[in-house]
């Protein structure tokens, strides 16, 4: 039996979805023949560096500007080569620890952060596993991501080939297989008119789903209100996430608004999303590669500085969705699709020809190929 650790961090919730939906891909696929475990990595980072992880929705909603300002400083090789020199005792330490506590023949990797630790701890300690990395950024992931050292880098779109080519990754240590997404994403989606009876929905309506990621980050709560006081003929799904204030601010005003749920987090996004016609959502790539699959037309009101950048410029110009980073625009291309139906429509045929929804059992079959063969 093949033994598998799947490292993520929690800065926000896409790297730990990521890495949930690969392990079931590796259980679709080799069913008994892998042993796997879930590890949120950064637990075993020095205590002075976890504000900078844990605190990560309070840097993109509240410090954005120096969020910003961070990414894009570090976001050059020869910055992260120095800084990797002056860290490197500290992290070498940490990830040894954890490959210690929970030894493994592959680690997949879906956090940039461990590229530069736990593939140099792995050779120092002589072990024979190998590492893999799985990018979960769609177009302008930090440089993080990429790094020669790994065993094998997988991307989720051609952009992101050509990012990890530029960055000194072998051609021949890149594949392509698309954002990893639950692999029963589809199928749980089931039918628009049954999904709508269950929620309680009207039939006839236009159905707009609004999320803004597991934690609820971004400008949610105001793009919400705006939509909710609009007027305009449509019923509202918002999706909070973890935003417990957002999710009671919101409630405030649903029951003077008609046709409007406001939800927590939830486990039933494929249904959510099977049963609406289009999302607004800010530009987190596991939400926008689900709404691929779902064939919903896409608008982008909020997207965090350096990372998600590029996956606003990959849904528009793949004629997928708009770009509205304030409630005025979105109330705008909203009104543009109510009045436009063919314009929605071909959004949404656009949305669909980008789905991948078999990415994770195309992530498996990759890791497959690193499986250590019989003696």
């Amino acid at each position: 039996m093949t033994r598998i650790v799947l490292l993520y961090g929690d800065t926000g919730g896409g790297h730990r979805s990521a890495a949930q939906s690969i392990e079931k891909g590796l259980h679709i696929v080799y069913d008994d023949k892998v042993q796997t475990e879930l590890i949120n990595g950064l637990n075993y980072a020095p205590s002075a560096f976890r504000p900078l992880t844990e605190g990560y929705p309070i840097w993109v909603n509240y410090a954005r500007t120096l969020y910003a300002l961070g990414f894009h400083a570090s976001n050059q090789r020869r910055r992260v080569i120095a800084l990797r020199n002056v860290l490197e005792p500290i992290g070498e330490k940490a990830a040894a620890e954890m490959l210690h506590d929970h030894p493994a023949d592959i680690y997949v990797s879906c956090h940039p952060i461990f590229n530069h630790t736990v593939p140099f701890a792995i050779a120092a300690t002589r072990m024979r596993s190998r590492y893999i990395h799985v990018v979960t950024d769609l177009v302008s992931g930090h440089v993080l991501h990429y790094t020669p050292e790994v065993d094998h880098c997988i991307v989720p779109t051609d952009e992101a080939r050509e990012e990890a080519i530029r960055n000194f990754v072998r051609i021949d240590k890149i594949s392509v297989t698309g954002q990893p997404v639950a692999p029963d994403f589809r199928a749980r989606m089931g039918t628009r008119d049954k999904l709508r009876k269950e929620l309680g929905l009207l039939d006839d309506k236009l159905t707009v789903l609004l999320m803004g990621g597991g934690d609820g980050m971004g400008r949610l709560e105001v793009t919400a209100r705006e939509l909710a006081l609009s007027n305009l003929p449509i019923q509202l799904l918002i999706v909070a996430g973890r935003n417990r204030i957002v999710r009671e601010n919101l409630e405030f005003i649903n029951p003077r608004v008609p046709w409007m749920r406001v939800f927590g987090f939830v486990e039933n996004v494929p249904e959510i999303m099977g049963a609406s016609d289009l999302i607004i959502t800010k530009a987190g790539p596991g939400t926008i590669c689900e709404a691929f699959i779902a064939g919903l037309p896409i608008m982008l009101y909020d997207a965090v500085p350096g990372q998600e950048e590029g996956n606003v410029h990959y849904v528009v110009d793949k004629g997928a969705g708009a770009w509205c980073p304030n409630p005025a625009a979105v109330l705008k291309q909203m009104r543009t699709w109510i009045a436009q139906p063919e314009g929605l429509a071909a959004a949404s045929a656009a949305s669909m020809a980008l789905a991948k929804p078999d990415s994770a059992l195309d992530i498996a079959r990759v890791i497959g190929q690193f499986f250590p063969q019989p003696a």
